[in-house]
């Protein structure tokens, strides 16, 4: 999981400056507005302090400038120019082993050399645990009440228990999973532009009009096989959340005829295991959306970008 969490967007971009050491980790497209180049000059020569201090000043600045353009544009223009598309960050799916068919040695040091990099980023306290803990004061969580800036909830982004700060981002995150199947049975691309973005969102509704009109599918919940559980976390930004989910259920599909003939079906409940992209905008009052699906034993690439 991603999580972002700036309640402004000059936030975002001392943030973003300060992780700039991690070639691994992604920020979105959004970071580029805004963010500037801070520069650090080590130097024993003391003339060269005031001549430091002017242009960092000037960087501040010019940041200071940014923001208020952007925040002119929103006012003013008929956009939102915060809404422009962002791609998918850095997550992958945790394994200390490659799940590719014939993994070489190589192979399996390179996943766990990511999985242990994502779990160092994600133990940092001034990024995940912080981010975490500013989420859930800037109500990043829905019915999440903050009694304590520093709870022991901060380390329980993968717990399954319904005390957990993240409970409520896995009961939406399971709901939403049930609505975009039902909807995929029940041909319904308004619900699927509701809850689907970007790549999901045409690859479900491609799914749709390939099926055959004339048949009539019935999709079935028959349960969680295991609780669905959001995997380890990295950064980012307050504006923008994702959140890479585990879901381990059981379904079956259906399809009969207009007259109620069964065509196919399936005898028993068949186990399913899928690795979606949640993602979030959280100054809308919008519902959460599938923004893409991860494969395991697939190797996920990533552009690094920096100021």
């Amino acid at each position: 999981m991603s999580l972002s969490h700036s309640r402004r967007c000059i936030d975002l971009a001392v943030r973003g400056a300060r992780h700039n050491a991690h070639p691994w980790q992604r920020r979105p497209l959004l970071a580029g507005l805004v963010l500037q180049t801070h520069r650090c000059y080590a130097s024993k020569a003391k003339g060269r302090a005031g001549k430091q201090e002017a242009e960092d000043t000037r960087d501040v600045d010019a940041i200071m400038r940014d923001y208020e353009v952007l925040r002119m544009m929103a006012h003013k223009l008929p956009i939102d120019p915060w809404a422009q598309p962002v791609p998918t960050m850095d997550l992958h799916i945790p394994s200390l082993r490659s799940r590719k068919k014939d993994a070489t040695l190589m192979d399996h040091l390179s996943a766990t050399g990511q999985t242990l990099r994502n779990c160092a980023a994600s133990n940092d306290v001034l990024n995940a645990r912080y981010s975490l803990r500013r989420m859930a004061k800037d109500k990043g969580f829905p019915d999440t009440k903050v009694r304590s800036g520093w709870s022991w909830r901060i380390f329980t982004t993968q717990s399954t228990s319904n005390s957990a700060w993240i409970a409520s981002l896995r009961n939406i995150a399971l709901d939403t999973y049930k609505r975009v199947n039902q909807a995929l049975a029940d041909r319904d691309e308004k619900v699927i532009k509701q809850l689907a973005v970007a790549d999901m969102q045409s690859h479900y509704i491609q799914l749709v009009r390939s099926q055959d009109a004339s048949r009539i599918s019935v999709w079935k919940f028959h349960g969680e096989r295991s609780p669905c559980r959001v995997e380890v976390p990295g950064n980012g930004s307050r504006l923008l959340v994702q959140a890479l989910v585990r879901f381990d259920t059981l379904q079956s599909l259906e399809v009969y005829s207009k007259r109620g003939t069964l065509l196919r079906g399936q005898n028993e409940p068949k186990p399913v295991v899928e690795y979606l992209v949640l993602q979030k905008r959280m100054w809308y009052d919008t519902p959460w959306t599938i923004r893409d699906r991860l494969y395991e034993g697939v190797d996920t690439e990533y552009e690094s970008i920096t100021a």
